[in-house]
């Protein structure tokens, strides 16, 4: 267990998810923004104005955590542009703590904090990524990579019991 960033405190604690994209090349097809943003808004995400493409509040980091699987297999599938890959962090706590997540993610990659793992029960499917000091001044999380690529969308289980 990891203990809490010292300059979080219990009024700014919400599940935030940012994206980016990773671009290598000459990107193809179309932006997958208004796509993602239709996504998380069907998950009861609220949009925030940001620097990132996409930057999204949600009540309940399952769900957070569920619409950015769901986004990430959409995109590779409706949109398919190999020289664009989504980069997704999740996060429970601050917007800028969200960001240092989202900067530990390789394209094609939905990297999730200590935080979302215990605010979920570790019910998620994924496996430990490392155990980083992302934070300045306190202990280091431990952060997660989804290895969840199954969303129900397509009518398989979104979860194997293991």
């Amino acid at each position: 267990m990891t203990s809490p960033n010292p300059d979080t405190t219990d009024h700014d604690l919400a599940t935030y998810v940012c994206v980016d994209y990773e671009i290598d090349g000459v990107t193809q097809g179309l932006e997958p923004k208004s796509l993602i943003e239709s996504i998380f808004l069907d998950s009861g995400a609220s949009l925030i104005d940001h620097q990132l493409p996409v930057v999204a509040s949600f009540e309940d980091p399952t769900t957070a955590v569920e619409a950015s699987i769901v986004g990430q297999w959409r995109v590779q599938r409706e949109i398919n542009d190999p020289h664009r890959k989504l980069r997704i962090g999740v996060h429970v706590g601050n917007l800028s703590e969200t960001v240092a997540v989202l900067n530990c993610s390789n394209g094609n990659q939905i990297v999730f904090s200590g935080a979302v793992d215990l605010a979920t029960g570790g019910a998620l499917d994924a496996r430990p990524m490392a155990l980083a000091n992302i934070w300045t001044d306190s202990e280091p999380t431990q952060l997660w990579l989804s290895t969840d690529s199954r969303p129900d969308i397509d009518g398989r289980p979104l979860r194997i019991p293991t």
